[in-house]
């Protein structure tokens, strides 16, 4: 039957032909750049937009920024956010996709007005629940002579392709099952005989017109492509259309890969006779190679994201300027937004518009940034902490236990491979029942959830990922080793020798020196006068603070220069940085502070021998 295929039309499947693959060439679409006017910005009617994945792989922020985009045209239109899920590629499914799919956009804060979860009035919002809808729309396209049943096999196609690659042709259908009457093609899908469903295309494609690139033309004819699949199932191309139709979207926003694709998605709606929706496609994140993000690659998948701590509204945020950033017009220049302010701009007064970057947009580390940010501003606003810390403790919880299982199956003589430093057993007080934190510790959670609170109040703004947090903090919540206060005491070892104290009797100043052991048996005794009950920072700085501050060294530069601060830092935290010092005494509690400085004492004197 192979000298039946002359190669002349479109043989694909499911992708674009080669020769599209390489026209797609980074946003170059033989097209027109819109150049704004009305057709750019917010539309004066409700807009009705549809965030449709396919459970396929696991959302990552290229799929979460197109359903933002689309959520807030739709909150600024007072219009409605659909969720339909596109699982016609049975061969494909990921078992827990589409349940993920609801958790993570759930977790990143998007709500929707109709989906397959709550329902709505254009149901059902499941593909596989649908396929007798698309069972009568291609039936009509076969009653029009639009559509024709193709009987040809797999290996018979795979045959023609091969062929048309090994003449350096592009891999096209020939139309020969098109010439089969559609009375003899109705009898042979009545006997059983396999087949699928093509679409005849017109020899010009019609004209794509795109809020974001404008006018689009085909660069080849379009191929008569398939509109139901052997196992009955519909291609995407022919499903979202006839979905999208059906289920009245006003604006499509998708990915820029699927422009190629969308002079098809118009035939169909001419050939039905349908009004198309507005299309915007947006331009495609990229890693730093330059590589398309995949569903499959895990370091963009939601799931990771969530893992490294960040907050829901700093991650919308970051993929919301991934492309696009508020119009020029508006008052508002600020790149900090939380999901009020991003429906804000995006309303009719500050003219949001559709104008998005054209080309490849490469992903970038904005997200530490937009991270911080967002941590202050909701910690200053006292009805966000909980959330906040709902956010965040999870994936906490998570880091501390892999370090603690790594500490114990590793040598007390090396750093730790993920802190960097050496670190001894969990503070006594992050899961006693005798400290402050008030809840014992479980299997589950080797430190208590209040001692954490407690934590996140006193260095909570400074959190940018688990990981860091716990770098910063690692001495609040482990104990330090005593090799950790020597190492760190003897890379300070050429000025021990010249260490001074500045006393002032009168107008009189003196210095005496002093060896660091002795610094640190004052800073004993006069922490132990201190109460129990007065264990706060002001008493704390009242009574250290001066002595502190007299604490100094000598050098052939400046005969006193401050060392104190710097000293009381390696008593309380082995010279690890982190925050406040006299705060982190108080969230220590007086009974670890002193033990720090008991040891430190002892560490100094056996240096000192």
């Amino acid at each position: 039957m192979s000298s039946l295929y002359v190669v002349r039309g479109a043989l694909r499947r499911q992708g674009p032909p080669q020769s599209c693959h390489r026209i797609f060439s980074r946003s170059n679409f033989f097209s027109r750049p819109a150049r704004g006017g009305p057709t750019s910005l917010l539309p004066s009617t409700p807009a009705r937009t549809r965030f449709a994945p396919s459970p396929t792989g696991y959302v990552h922020i290229g799929s979460l920024r197109t359903a933002l985009f689309n959520y807030l045209l739709a909150r600024a239109t007072g219009g409605q956010f659909l969720v339909r899920v596109e699982d016609t590629d049975q061969k494909r499914l990921v078992p827990d996709a589409e349940e993920k799919l609801f958790e993570d956009l759930k977790w990143a804060g998007l709500s929707w007005d109709e989906g397959p979860d709550i329902g709505g009035p254009y149901g059902p919002y499941k593909q596989s629940e649908r396929l007798q809808s698309y069972k009568e729309h291609a039936n009509q396209l076969l009653k029009d002579g639009r559509a024709y049943r193709c009987f040809c096999t797999p290996e018979e196609l795979d045959t023609m392709k091969k062929l048309a690659l090994d003449e350096s042709r592009d891999p096209v259908y020939n139309k020969t099952c098109s010439h089969i009457s559609a009375e003899d093609a109705a009898r042979r899908a009545a006997n059983g005989q396999e087949h699928c469903i093509r679409f005849k295309c017109d020899s010009v494609a019609p004209l794509v017109q795109d809020l974001v690139y404008g006018t689009y033309k085909s660069p080849v004819p379009l191929d008569d492509f398939i509109i139901i699949k052997r196992d009955g199932f519909p291609t995407y191309h022919f499903a979202n259309v006839v979905d999208d139709h059906l289920m009245k979207i006003t604006h499509v926003i998708r990915g820029a890969e699927w422009l190629v694709s969308t002079p098809r998605h118009v035939a169909l709606y001419n050939a039905f006779g349908w009004e198309s929706p507005q299309f915007a496609h947006v331009g495609l994140l990229v890693d730093q190679k330059k590589q398309k993000l995949s569903k499959r690659f895990g370091s963009f998948n939601l799931s990771s994201w969530k893992e490294q701590g960040i907050l829901p509204i700093a991650l919308l945020n970051y993929v919301l300027l991934l492309g696009w950033s508020p119009s020029r017009d508006s008052k508002e220049k600020s790149e900090i937004m939380d999901m009020n302010d991003m429906i804000q701009k995006a309303s009719y007064t500050l003219q949001f518009h559709l104008r998005f970057t054209k080309g490849d947009v490469t992903v970038n580390s904005k997200n530490e940034f937009l991270q911080k940010a967002h941590m202050r501003k909701s910690l200053s606003e006292s009805s966000n902490t909980e959330s906040v810390l709902a956010s965040i403790l999870p994936s906490l919880l998570n880091s501390i236990r892999k370090c603690e299982e790594n500490r114990v199956s590793q040598d007390d003589s090396t750093p730790h491979k993920d802190l960097g430093v050496r670190i001894g057993q969990l503070v006594r007080c992050a899961h006693s029942t005798e400290s402050p934190s008030g809840t014992s510790s479980t299997a589950s959670s080797p430190v208590s959830q209040i001692y954490l609170n407690a934590l996140f109040d006193l260095d909570g703004k400074s959190f940018t990922s688990p990981m860091d947090f716990l770098k910063r903090n690692v001495y609040h919540l482990w104990e330090i080793p005593e090799q950790q206060y020597r190492v760190r005491l003897q890379e300070q070892q050429a000025l021990l020798n010249n260490i001074v104290v500045r006393e002032s009797s009168g107008e009189e100043v003196q210095q005496y020196s002093q060896k660091v052991s002795e610094l640190a048996a004052t800073l004993l005794e006069s922490l132990q006068g201190i109460s129990e009950e007065n264990w706060t920072e002001q008493n704390i700085k009242s009574t250290i603070g001066p002595f502190i501050k007299s604490i100094g060294y000598v050098s052939d530069e400046k005969p006193f220069q401050a060392w104190g601060w710097k000293f009381l830092r390696w008593v309380v935290s082995a010279s690890a940085a982190g925050p406040a010092l006299i705060l982190s005494m108080v969230f220590l509690g007086k009974g670890e502070t002193l033990a720090r400085v008991s040891q430190a004492c002892q560490v100094a004197q056996s240096i000192e021998a």
